[in-house]
């Protein structure tokens, strides 16, 4: 499975770090994060399949486990790594959650920043809820991006849902964002893979898991999509006060913070 990875370290004996994108996005929405994980961690961005760098090919099976098997062995085999922690940020949080179920003598921690998969109410619909208020909007504005960002409607459209600080996002991520939504090949196919399932797996308790949710995450809010009852009985659930759904845009040093109590490293 096409799996791309983007390193970034100091020291690459540091620990390992994977951090995992969500649907439509790829992995450069981590680049404000990086540079506080750094001096913690060897970073390693994931691009899923159809995403960012990564191609996507119609015979892979992309579901979030399948995808959680194919990050730890792209990891492992190219990297050399034995052991890592993960992040990962909506799908890619539930990603993350199977890659401690799938490999938890390499996975040592796991940070899911509102993470999908926890549902009360099982995705059926035929098109991903990011739609028509990101896909399409995406698709449109990228071709007039400094007039879109500067356009505080259009913004507000594409970035108020994911974040309450979307006055204050940069031009660099707005663009990259955009760039990763409207080009992403593997936005239905990971969209269909997910569909109608949920997260079932068992994580041991020797694998840290923390679950990271903002009280103000509209786009997986807690009567649909944040069911307790789904996510291991040894989870450290944390809600953030006045906090979205892209928690690392909301509060990097906070993030930052808990990635690295969770992995406990100094």
């Amino acid at each position: 499975m096409p799996i791309n990875t983007h390193l970034y370290t100091e020291d690459i004996e540091r620990p390992a770090l994977v951090l995992v994108h969500g649907l439509g996005s790829a992995g450069n929405i981590w680049n404000s994060l990086i540079p506080k994980l750094t001096p913690h961690f060897s970073v390693f961005a994931v691009d899923l399949p159809g995403h960012g760098d990564a191609s996507i090919t119609a015979d892979e099976k992309v579901d979030p486990k399948s995808l959680a098997h194919a990050i730890v062995e792209e990891v492992s085999k190219s990297h050399n790594i034995s052991e890592m922690h993960v992040a990962g940020n909506s799908l890619g949080g539930w990603i993350a959650l199977e890659m401690g179920a799938v490999a938890p003598d390499k996975v040592k921690s796991i940070t899911a920043l509102a993470p999908a998969g926890l549902w009360n109410q099982l995705p059926k619909s035929k098109l991903p809820p990011s739609f028509f208020d990101a896909r399409i909007l995406a698709k449109i504005s990228q071709h007039f991006m400094k007039l879109a960002y500067n356009l505080p409607p259009l913004k507000a459209i594409g970035y108020k849902k994911i974040t309450h600080l979307w006055r204050e996002l940069s031009f660099e991520s707005c663009r990259d964002s955009v760039i990763a939504m409207a080009n992403s090949k593997g936005y239905m196919p990971l969209w269909r893979g997910l569909r109608g399932r949920k997260f079932e797996s068992q994580i041991p308790k020797d694998v840290r898991v923390s679950i990271v949710f903002g009280d103000y995450d509209l786009t997986l809010p807690e009567e649909i999509a944040q069911e307790k009852d789904l996510a291991p009985v040894h989870s450290n659930w944390i809600v953030v006060d006045n906090c979205a759904h892209v928690i690392m845009w909301n509060y990097p040093d906070l993030t930052a913070d808990f990635i690295r109590k969770t992995a406990k490293v100094a």
